[in-house]
């Protein structure tokens, strides 16, 4: 599932922007309030796209190649008004602005530099005004118009210089060195009847000293009703950068430069942010294990005893307690039988040793110095004993419950320490019959568990609290080959 996300980590991130924008056109709902949990039906912009995709009598559609077939309503309603605000603080929390609803990467050091000198900042506001005049048809107040330095601590980014008012409705970003655009968005939206995209892509293209090439690349949208609400579309220009055009009802609102096709691809504007191409990316260091000696521990590592001992305990909470066949009375625990523990030595340098279990309850990898588990697949347990952990009767309108919540936590306080667990939320209930639910450790790792029916599956675990790969923690650090600079998948 995590794997999937790292995978897919733009369109991903899209469609859950899509999510909270559409929470918003369904009616105003929050998606969280304290712990609370509320069902909000939202279909994506892919299925509304399909969904629309053919035109009808009462509604005509934008083809792929932004050219308006029919004309779109030019009424806006209150609710794509609320939207828009609430949109727009959305967009405009990031140094670098969105300009649709994809969420891309962003460099977590950049930091405000120094003031910007009078001159340099008349001379940008007055370019913002150029571009915004000539590119999205819009006069600004240029006597409202600020402009803040920001600078990347670690250098792999240029200095960029962000233009907004005191209305915050729009956002601008330039490259200090030359006062080239990099991102421009207007916040103040009136629908449109028509879309043209090619001539918009021309229009750029011929501001930023090229041209645009004649295809256009689909970065999709969303719909309402039928109506196309926000849609992307891509252009290479002729000295290979690329631009993303966003349209708000047909309206041009948002443009973004990119460095190459790759950027493009990833909605970012540099190569230092790019995080996901193999051509630009890969792991820091890759697993590599071999084979070690259960009578040869390295030091700081647990025993083969404290790690049986840990695992005794854990099947003791999921599955309760194992008393000898020959003295019901006596309880033995969970004892491994030879050649079901094996030890694994590092040789990446980047993470721990390990013990591997593997036995007709569980396949599962321990750290041999921390003792967390990285990984864990488990044979459909449920607790055997006290019917008040079986969670198999529960059923789907009452998964991830406090019988769910109840579970876990034992399962997690007698594995590792109560005091090492500092909470338990569920994650999600979905497809009829599954259930996942979240253990959170005081030092921020945090575990995924997996249930199907009322019985635990898997475990996944997530080294920091904002990661994105389970597993390891190295198996989320990479680095970008353009610049050196090494990061980890957050979200």
């Amino acid at each position: 599932m995590k794997l999937f996300w790292m995978k897919n980590r733009v369109l991903i991130a899209a469609l859950l922007a899509v999510l909270v924008l559409g929470v918003f056109f369904w009616g105003g709902l929050r998606l969280f309030e304290g712990n609370e949990m509320q069902d909000v039906m939202v279909r994506t912009s892919f299925a509304e796209a399909e969904a629309t995709a053919a035109p009808t009598e009462e509604t005509g559609t934008i083809g792929l190649t932004g050219e308006t077939e029919t004309p779109a309503p030019t009424a806006i309603s209150p609710e794509l008004i609320s939207a828009d605000i609430l949109g727009l603080e959305w967009k405009y929390r990031s140094v670098i602005p969105r300009i649709s609803n994809t969420v891309p990467y962003e460099a977590k050091s950049w930091k405000e530099g120094d003031k910007v000198a009078d001159s340099l900042a008349v001379e940008a506001i007055t370019r913002a005004g150029e571009l915004y005049e000539t590119l999205l048809h819009r006069t600004l107040d240029l006597s409202a118009v600020s402009v803040t330095r920001y600078v990347d601590e670690k250098g792999y980014r240029p200095n960029i210089l962000r233009l907004t008012d005191e209305k915050n409705d729009f956002v601008c970003v330039l490259r200090e060195s030359d006062l080239s655009l990099l991102v421009a968005d207007n916040g103040q939206i009136a629908a449109s009847e028509w879309m043209d995209a090619k001539k918009d892509a021309a229009t750029v293209a011929e501001f930023l000293g090229t041209e645009a090439k004649a295809n256009d690349m689909d970065r999709g949208g969303s719909s309402r009703n039928g109506e196309w609400i926000e849609r992307s579309l891509a252009y290479e220009l002729g000295d290979g950068r690329w631009i993303t055009l966003a349209y708000n009802r047909n309206t041009l609102n948002g443009i973004q430069v990119h460095e190459d096709e790759r950027c493009m691809e990833e909605s970012v504007c540099f190569l230092a942010d790019i995080t996901m191409n193999p051509s630009v990316v890969h792991l820091v260091s890759a697993e590599c294990f071999t084979r070690g000696d259960l009578n040869d521990i390295a030091e700081g590592d647990m025993t083969p005893a404290e790690v049986e001992a840990m695992y005794s305990r854990f099947l003791t909470a999921a599955l309760g307690k194992r008393f000898d066949p020959n003295d019901p009375t006596k309880e033995i625990g969970y004892q491994l039988a030879p050649g079901q523990l094996v030890y694994y030595r590092d040789d990446s340098c980047y993470r721990e040793n390990y013990y591997h279990i593997q036995d007709t309850f569980v396949i599962m990898d321990i750290a041999a110095k921390s003792g967390y588990i990285v990984r864990a697949d488990c044979s459909k347990l449920y607790n055997q004993q006290d019917p008040a952990m079986d969670l198999r009767s529960i059923d789907y309108d009452h998964m991830g419950g406090e019988e769910y919540i109840a579970y876990v936590r034992n399962i997690a306080e007698q594995t590792w320490g109560k005091e090492n667990v500092k909470d338990v939320d569920v994650n999600a209930v979905y497809d009829g019959n599954y259930c996942t639910i979240d253990p959170y450790m005081t030092d921020g790792r945090w575990y995924e568990f997996f249930f199907e029916g009322g019985m635990l599956t898997e475990i996944q675990h997530f080294a920091t609290e904002r990661s994105d790969v389970c597993g390891w923690a190295a198996d989320s650090l990479y680095v970008n080959t353009v610049t050196g600079e090494e990061f980890s998948l957050e979200w």
